[in-house]
């Protein structure tokens, strides 16, 4: 009885389940509208026409227009999303296919000292890129890769390469061993069972590590402004073109031409969240405790 009557006070205390499911969804709405009042500013800045952008504050002051995107197409941009597609989408694929290799290596392999592999690998993935910038610009120099898509997308890769060994590491060390050896026992050569066997089932890593790496390659501008700068239209991307957008006179700020810019890249990014949004929360999730 006593057990008994402590329960009936505990639920009596709680707030009723319909009072509960109210505070979650106002904070969850606090949540939404905090991270979507930038997005917001931004699209409604770049409809603005003339000084409207950067004179009122007001945004639902008009006049509205297209001005702002008509002005960014003719400074070529679509070229320079174009650029940024190629050189992330190459960095991309060069780092998945290196990077699921290696971290096969580590997390399968019978290596020696494989924990000092792996945080030298970590340990690449925290080193400063700026320092070596002036080296790097040096060596592309002479070998003729400035302003070129390789010369972009090798340093990138040289820069994210680590962490997707480190990330895909774990996802191939979770998968039983057994199942590769049952594999070989088919009569699977180890290339045959990791890529038949082992890469299906790290799907969810692959797609993580992928993610991440165009991401980071779409948005980087310190190699981006050092190896392609503003005058090269062959290979310039588009954080170095927003950088060179200029007013319509001498010192006013392209407050409305950067946002109009600004959000014709940002639009790319989600629809690629909003297509791979089962593959993003399988990533993430995959390596969680199952109760």
């Amino acid at each position: 009885m006593t057990t008994q009557t402590a329960h009936a006070r505990t639920a009596r205390q709680r707030p009723p389940r319909r009072i509960m499911d109210a505070r979650w969804s106002v904070l969850l709405g606090i949540v939404f509208v905090w991270c979507l009042a930038p997005f917001f500013w931004l699209v409604m800045t770049s409809f603005k026409r003339g000084d409207r952008a950067l004179n009122d504050p007001d945004l639902f002051q008009g006049p509205f227009g297209l001005d702002n995107y008509i002005a960014v197409l003719g400074q070529g941009f679509l070229l320079n999303m174009r650029n940024s597609l190629v050189v992330a989408t190459m960095t991309t694929v060069v780092c998945t296919i290196i990077g699921a290799l290696a971290a096969y290596a580590i997390a399968r392999l019978p290596l020696k000292r494989r924990v000092l592999w792996l945080s030298g690998v970590l340990a690449a993935s925290l080193f400063p890129p700026v320092s070596l910038v002036p080296p790097l610009y040096e060596v592309w120099r002479s070998i003729g890769l400035l302003n070129t898509w390789e010369g972009l997308y090798v340093s990138y890769v040289s820069f994210s390469l680590p962490l997707t060994i480190f990330i895909l590491t774990t996802f191939f060390a979770a998968i039983p061993s057994e199942l590769e050896e049952a594999a070989k026992i088919d009569g699977a050569t180890p290339l045959q069972a990791f890529r038949k066997v082992i890469l299906p089932l790290a799907g969810p890593g692959l797609f993580s590590a992928a993610i991440i790496t165009f991401v980071t390659s779409w948005n980087e501008f310190l190699l981006a402004s050092t190896f392609a700068p503003r005058n090269a239209e062959v290979a310039q991307t588009v954080p170095v073109a927003i950088a060179a957008f200029t007013g319509a006179v001498e010192f006013q700020r392209p407050i409305g031409t950067i946002t109009a810019a600004s959000v014709m890249v940002t639009i790319p990014m989600v629809i690629l969240a909003l297509v791979l949004q089962r593959r993003i929360v399988s990533g993430l999730t995959a390596g969680a405790v199952k109760g």
